[in-house]
């Protein structure tokens, strides 16, 4: 279900379970496993490591992959036990970049379609400029 550019640099793959205790804040929960998250990235000097999601409210899966792939890597998805609010894939067609799997979407908070930049730097500056 891999392409052969995804098949070649597909990384190690793990999931982890943390468990807190039931007298704890979800918000608290959250901000601790973020600082974590955080500490562990600045500790891990390795391009090759990327932390997908490190959070109790929200699982990310990545893959460089087509749309019906997932459930066949990823066989929890395929599990009917598994229960989503909400569930969003979002393809990618690079144009300018190298596929990587850290760079496949969904980003851990956000999925955008590459523009945040014009809107930032291009966009909001021509406006400032002829005002």
């Amino acid at each position: 279900m891999l392409g052969d550019i995804a098949r070649a640099s597909l990384p190690r793959i793990e999931q982890i379970f943390v468990n807190s205790r039931a007298c704890w804040r979800s918000r608290n929960v959250e901000r601790c496993l973020f600082v974590v998250c955080r500490r562990i990235e600045k500790r891990i000097q390795d391009d090759n490591f990327y932390v997908c999601s490190f959070s109790k409210l929200v699982m990310i899966y990545k893959g460089l992959c087509i749309p019906s792939a997932p459930p066949h890597f990823y066989l929890d998805l395929a599990d009917l036990r598994l229960e989503s609010a909400i569930c969003l894939f979002h393809q990618r067609f690079p144009t300018n970049t190298v596929l990587r799997w850290p760079l496949a979407q969904p980003f851990r908070y956000l999925a955008h379609n590459g523009k945040i930049n014009t809107i930032t730097t291009d966009n909001r500056q021509w406006a400032r400029v002829n005002l």
